[in-house]
């Protein structure tokens, strides 16, 4: 009968008997307890009889024991059933959930997982369930979200170096002004109106609710200007765009400032933004946006959050009520400055904030 095989001893049989005692795995625990017993001089079969295994698998313990430690005692993860997609062929999925289909080939302008399955049984030569294929669609982190409007005259090369050159404008602004405190804001105005929208809200499944939604046309424009790093704001109502509109919007939110603070303002390249007749403050500096790119003015996405929680599925009689529903929501934003910061703080901007 060949030579039992010796047991490490970093670990004393108590020792392991009080880690079984606390461990909540029953077959972990068992396998503690039967090398306790051999550590104690009880022979292996006798070891493993008490603890309720047979000798072998009391062998194969010691050995995983032996080399890993404690470690090796636990269950090892089941392999389970292979993928039924490769690495490779799902990183292709991924690649081509990402493009977006073709309308002339695929018949659709975004991907439904039945066309999905459509194209992997085309590539792959595999069959998918849509159910099947919406749990590998999760596992690649993805998930179905609305879109970000993008203007197609919008230039992706503008945009990177607007970024990148912001911190220099606020470097010149900061030795213009060397006395001031500089803060980085962000302005745009929205048309607010008896025309409504409507808006997410909870319901039954399997029924649309309906949302109250005017069509009248008398509206009002809300101006705002933000501070991403603090929460600060400014903001007013106007009945209509212009120059002189915005000449006022500026003269008010200068006055808003502190005596020591120097505002670099930016701003999209709305007509009434730079017109010769503009009255811009001397503590004011405007940066325009490159065009068509909303997407950089973290105030756009205050108006989405405005109309989303407080404007839609709203009944305005008439003008006054307009202007009244704007300052209400305003307020009741603004009441929180963190949810401001939340909603402007874009990540490219902290690395600009002064």
């Amino acid at each position: 009968m060949p030579a039992a095989l010796p047991i490490r001893e970093d670990l004393s049989a108590g020792e392991l008997r009080a880690l079984a005692r606390r461990e909540n795995k029953g077959r972990v625990a068992a396998r503690m307890f039967a090398i306790a017993h051999a550590l104690d001089g009880v022979s292996r079969a006798e070891a493993a009889r008490l603890a309720g295994m047979d000798r072998q698998a009391l062998r194969d313990a010691v050995v995983r024991y032996n080399a890993e430690g404690v470690a090796g005692l636990y269950d090892r993860p089941l392999p389970g059933r292979p993928e039924w997609l490769s690495e490779g062929e799902q990183a292709t999925l991924k690649a081509i959930i990402l493009a977006g289909p073709d309308p002339k080939r695929h018949g659709c302008v975004e991907w439904t997982l039945p066309i999905l399955c459509e194209v992997i049984a085309e590539r792959f030569a595999k069959t998918l369930h849509p159910a099947s294929l919406s749990r590998i669609v999760r596992r690649l982190n993805l998930s179905k979200q609305k879109t970000r409007p993008r203007h197609p005259q919008s230039d992706a090369k503008a945009q990177a170096a607007f970024k990148k050159g912001l911190p220099e404008v606020l470097t010149s602004a900061a030795a213009a002004y060397p006395e001031r405190r500089l803060q980085l804001w962000f302005q745009d105005e929205a048309r607010i109106g008896q025309k409504g929208r409507t808006a997410h809200r909870w319901w039954e499944r399997g029924q649309r609710p309906a949302g109250l939604c005017d069509k009248r046309f008398t509206s009002a424009y809300l101006y705002a200007a933000v501070c991403p790093a603090s929460g600060a704001d400014f903001a007013l109502v106007m009945p209509t765009v212009s120059t002189t509109a915005m000449s006022l919007f500026l003269d008010g939110f200068s006055r808003s400032l502190g005596p020591d603070v120097h505002a670099v303002l930016v701003l999209d390249q709305a007509g009434w933004h730079g017109a010769r007749a503009l009255v811009v403050p001397d503590n004011i500096t405007l940066v325009p946006l490159p065009p068509y790119s909303p997407e950089l003015n973290p105030v756009e996405r205050v108006w989405l959050h405005l109309r989303e929680r407080f404007l839609s599925h709203r009944l305005l009689d008439d003008y006054d009520a307009v202007v009244q529903a704007c300052c209400d929501a305003w307020n009741a934003l603004t009441a929180t400055p963190e949810r401001l910061r939340s909603l402007t703080s874009y990540p490219w901007l902290p690395c600009v904030n002064a």
